[in-house]
């Protein structure tokens, strides 16, 4: 009970930074421009912010592949370089020609998808996983205990890894569906704070080294962890200036580059960074102004060139960011 009324304070005081924030860059925006917030001093353009980053960016796009998918939602890519993406109950393998070769429809909507070594392919609906072998053929389904808002996975060897924003917990399973241990409940002991979720925002991922990191979005934090569930490092940084994170779950998705380095994606005002193992931030791939209004969030994930592919859901497109070979 003590757990559930701190975890209520927790996010009492996320919700309360978050107006803060949205204070904190009306009256900025108040001090830009007078004139056309003086009728509501609580008024701001997110014009002003759309550009905030935009002289640290380091990437370029160098390619849109067009999607003839309604809403896609969730990406990966095989070792392959071949790209998944999802739409609805539906998933399709994209080629380096941009030609679809794989269409498969399954029993519910999907809210993430992973690629193992071997090319099969977990889709991790609400409630349930469902595994296709390279062909899109189903060999099998799991249903997940309790309450389940699963809203990513990931595979590393032979555990798979379930992001559940309803339980706010990481199970770990075997490729088989056996359950093996739930990671990421709060142990004093262990020095686990526990998963502040307030929204279904919870990425995981799988590190170089083959372990898991897990982000706590309302907390802005990174969370690594051994398959045990023991807490290997963290670290954090909640901040308006482009280096940290804000809001209430940020960022909302996540991939990690062949180096270590963070990609991160945020939502609210949308922006795309690189930041280091340690957390310090590294490069900007992109800024709001590079999206259409109405975009609500991008996933992003990475391929064997560490080249960053965005899923951008307004666009139904899939665009591609490498380093520019002279950064300005």
């Amino acid at each position: 009970m003590a757990e559930s009324k701190n975890d209520r304070i927790l996010t009492i005081l996320v919700i309360f930074f978050s107006v803060a924030g949205m204070i904190y860059f009306g009256l900025s925006a108040v001090r830009s421009d007078g004139k056309k917030t003086a009728g509501n001093p609580f008024h701001y353009d997110i014009e002003n912010f759309k550009k905030d980053g935009a002289d640290l960016r380091t990437y370029k796009e160098v390619k849109a592949v067009p999607l003839t998918l309604l809403a896609p939602h969730a990406i990966a890519v095989d070792l392959r370089d071949r790209i998944y993406v999802t739409s609805g109950a539906s998933v399709v393998r994209i080629d380096a020609a941009g030609q679809m070769s794989v269409s498969t429809t399954v029993t519910d909507e999907i809210n993430a998808i992973a690629v193992s070594a071997d090319g099969d392919i977990y889709l991790a609906l609400r409630t349930a996983v469902e595994v296709l072998d390279s062909t899109g053929t189903r060999t099998a389904s799991w249903q997940i205990p309790d309450q389940a808002v699963l809203t990513s996975v990931a595979v590393a060897g032979r555990d798979v890894y379930l992001a559940d924003a309803g339980n706010r917990v990481v199970w770990r399973y075997d490729l088989q569906g056996t359950l093996l241990n739930k990671i990421g409940e709060r142990d004093e002991a262990r020095d686990i704070v526990g998963f502040l979720i307030p929204s279904p925002y919870f990425d995981v991922a799988i590190d170089p080294d083959g372990f898991l990191w897990a982000v706590n979005t309302g907390r802005h934090q990174f969370e690594n962890y051994f398959p045990d569930g023991a807490l290997r490092s963290s670290w954090s940084n909640s901040s308006m200036a482009i280096d940290g994170f804000s809001g209430c779950c940020n960022p909302a998705h996540i991939a990690i580059l062949s180096d270590g380095s963070f990609v991160t994606s945020e939502k609210g005002i949308l922006r795309i960074k690189v930041h280091k193992q340690i957390g310090a931030l590294e490069a900007v791939v992109a800024t709001a102004d590079q999206f259409d209004p109405k975009t609500s969030s991008l996933e992003v994930t990475v391929d064997s060139r560490d080249q960053i592919l965005v899923l951008d859901p307004q666009r139904a497109q899939v665009r591609i960011f490498q380093k520019k070979e002279d950064p300005p």
